[in-house]
């Protein structure tokens, strides 16, 4: 809901004024005031500055959107048990990161999670390629291991409230990513059985 709380940066004791949440979604509760001397004193020359700038309070579609992208996350969370490793070492056989080293792309996370090791955890998917674009512009990220892999776009995503992120693309013969700028995109990879079967498009 991009509750901003003012800027105040322990608001435990600040009351509702600070803290009021919106649930019509028209506010974040964004200038209201400088936050509580206690905590925030030495930062009120900043934040001064900052909660009386108009075009820095989010509207409604701003709010929606944020409550729309982080519905999304807990759907694709809940999509597969791959997201949900119980212990540190199912995380540590499974996870690997991939955009590392000397030619790596700056401001990119690429994380990838296996099933095809030890128990199957999820009848569905082989596997999750996760990809964090932190950059002001579109990402390709490559790996020619991955070629003629059948990565697929994140059925949630496929569908997204976002528009941006229904952007991102798998090109199996290069084994290359596409994804926008300041966008996070999920790539499953289907059951090999499955899209064998028909069952998985």
């Amino acid at each position: 809901m991009l509750r901003s709380k003012s800027l105040d940066i322990n608001s435990y004791d600040s009351g509702d004024w600070f803290n009021r949440l919106d649930f019509t979604y028209e506010s974040n509760n964004f200038g209201v005031g400088l936050p509580p001397e206690w905590n925030n004193k030495s930062l009120w020359d900043m934040q001064r500055t900052i909660l009386t700038r108009t075009d820095l309070k989010p509207n409604r579609e701003h709010i929606l959107r944020s409550v729309m992208h982080l519905r999304e996350m807990l759907q694709i969370r809940t999509s597969s048990r791959l997201f949900r490793l119980p212990t540190s070492e199912r995380i540590r056989s499974r996870l690997d990161f991939h955009n590392t080293g000397s030619q790596q792309i700056p401001g990119v996370i690429v994380m990838g999670i296996a099933d095809r090791i030890g128990s199957d955890l999820d009848p569905v998917y082989d596997g999750a390629l996760i990809i964090f674009n932190t950059r002001l512009e579109e990402v390709n990220f490559s790996n020619s291991m991955l070629r003629f892999t059948q990565f697929r776009l994140h059925p949630v995503q496929q569908e997204s409230h976002d528009p941006i992120v229904r952007e991102a693309k798998f090109d199996q013969t290069r084994g290359s990513f596409t994804v926008p700028a300041l966008t996070t995109a999920v790539f499953m990879l289907p059951d090999a059985d499955l899209v064998a079967d028909g069952k998985i498009n």
